[in-house]
């Protein structure tokens, strides 16, 4: 009898105590309707905020100060005067831009030529940021066209995207404009030394002054 009392007495095991899952509240708002349409909206604001962030640094980091060359005087006169119209300014213009380092797709490009040494090209930069989301940004190039060692010459004086200065960008796309430009002019009497002396611009085209210098 007395190992049977002993056997009753021994006091049982504590029930393990059920924890609730951590986050489990969370987890079922995640599953809810609301939670399946509120993330998704979440992760597009982010994207959009991200590419525009990343398109922010990269205007900054190529940002530089607008510079305008000093150029001397025209002569009088020259023996050969060829004038280059705004068709042809666009064709090279559209030519060296997709390569020198803008981000999306350009089309509309547009040229507009004012009187003295300057010109206008307007564009539309279109690119893809994340999600696939679009953007379009219209930009400005102000050209101003000079001589140089008997060669002509474009100087990029200003780039902007949608207002925001991005000079930086010009040195690389001014320099493919000016390698396009070092040629000899073709279709002329053999016999005498060709050197560019003057450029200027009006609203019908672009004007380029030669003097031709006869060979001994």
């Amino acid at each position: 009898m007395d190992s049977l009392d002993e056997r009753a007495s021994v006091p049982l095991a504590p029930l393990p105590v059920q924890r609730k899952p951590r986050f489990g509240r969370t987890r079922r708002w995640l599953r809810s309707r609301g939670g399946r349409v509120v993330i998704p909206a979440v992760m597009f604001l982010l994207g959009i905020i991200i590419g525009v962030a990343v398109m922010l640094v990269y205007a900054l980091s190529i940002a530089g100060a607008d510079t305008t060359l000093a150029t001397s005087a025209p002569p009088a006169g020259g023996d050969i005067v060829v004038q280059v119209g705004p068709a042809y300014i666009t064709h090279l213009v559209e030519k060296n831009i997709q390569s020198a380092g803008l981000p999306g797709t350009i089309s509309a490009i547009h040229v507009t030529l004012k009187h003295g040494a300057q010109m206008t090209i307007t564009g539309n930069d279109h690119y893809t940021i994340v999600l696939g989301l679009g953007v379009t940004r219209t930009f400005t190039i102000l050209l101003q066209p000079f001589v140089h060692a008997c060669q002509l010459q474009m100087h990029v004086v200003h780039v902007d995207m949608n207002g925001i200065p991005v000079t930086g960008f010009a040195q690389n796309f001014e320099g493919k404009l000016n390698r396009q430009l070092l040629v000899k002019p073709t279709g002329l009497p053999p016999d005498f030394v060709y050197c560019t002396v003057a450029v200027r611009t009006e609203t019908t085209g672009m004007f380029v002054t030669y003097s031709a210098t006869p060979i001994p």
